[in-house]
């Protein structure tokens, strides 16, 4: 009886340490409702829209970026770290729904329809629709995750996506700043991504801190960071990815 209460306190504390910390967009479902989204109205002029289509157009391709870098980690001999590669998993699970998320929103802006002189600019529900969990940041007693070592190929991995999480967080902060920009839906999804992206980084930082090498030696090109392209921040200042960047070690 002893034993089994330890194993639940464990149980627990893993629970606690892992569980997600959620804004306030897409919560999980209730499994006992059915599967429906409901319409979201807003004031929508034409630079609102404009607004609200150069975001998509910009972390749309991002996030299909961070799907094909977590896939090439993922399926690459040389990765090692268990932790980093459920985060990997967890960044394909999570960002594959966020896709859906703006690809419905585009969806609003391309076809708009109107009640009361308001537009639709989104349907809230779809993690009720898609039966959808959040895959969480692995917490420190994630045990059953695998090697608990940090190969070169990990630190790269690493140091890439830190950099390419940083220019998510630099287009929703631009968002969120826009004065045109009035959709209440992607300003939500922006903060969702400010609090799960650098969450994420501080993650991917700390298994660059067990590396037992030099990180800073290990190189990272533009050609690994995918997705970039359409971003409307600014990416000349993450165009230089050499060694000593993204790591939290370096100039970046």
């Amino acid at each position: 009886m002893r034993i089994n209460r330890a194993y639940m306190a464990i149980a627990l504390l893993l629970c606690t340490v892992s569980a997600p910390a959620f804004a306030t967009l897409e919560e999980t479902y209730d499994p006992g409702q059915p599967r429906a989204v409901t319409p979201w109205y807003g004031t929508a002029d034409e630079s609102a829209r404009a607004a609200d289509r150069r975001f998509i157009d910009g972390m749309r391709p991002h996030h299909a970026g961070a799907l094909t870098m977590s896939d090439d980690y993922l399926t690459d001999g040389a990765a090692l770290n268990g932790r980093l590669k459920q985060l990997a998993r967890g960044i394909v699970h999570n960002q594959k729904f966020e896709i859906g998320m703006l690809d419905n929103v585009a969806g609003h802006i391309d076809r708009p329809e109107y009640m009361g002189g308001l537009q639709r600019i989104a349907s809230e529900g779809l993690v009720q629709r898609e039966r959808f969990f959040r895959a969480p940041v692995p917490g420190p007693l994630d045990l059953w995750a695998g090697p608990r070592g940090v190969s070169a190929r990990d630190v790269q991995f690493a140091k890439a996506m830190i950099i390419h999480h940083q220019a998510a967080l630099d287009m929703a902060r631009a968002y969120l700043r826009d004065p045109a920009s009035g959709n209440g839906y992607l300003k939500q999804m922006c903060l969702d991504i400010l609090l799960d992206q650098a969450q994420e980084i501080a993650f991917m930082n700390g298994v660059i801190a067990d590396y037992a090498g030099d990180p800073d030696a290990v190189e990272v090109t533009a050609s690994m960071i995918h997705g970039m392209e359409g971003m409307t921040h600014g990416t000349a200042a993450h165009d230089g990815h050499g060694g000593g960047n993204g790591n939290g070690h370096g100039a970046h």
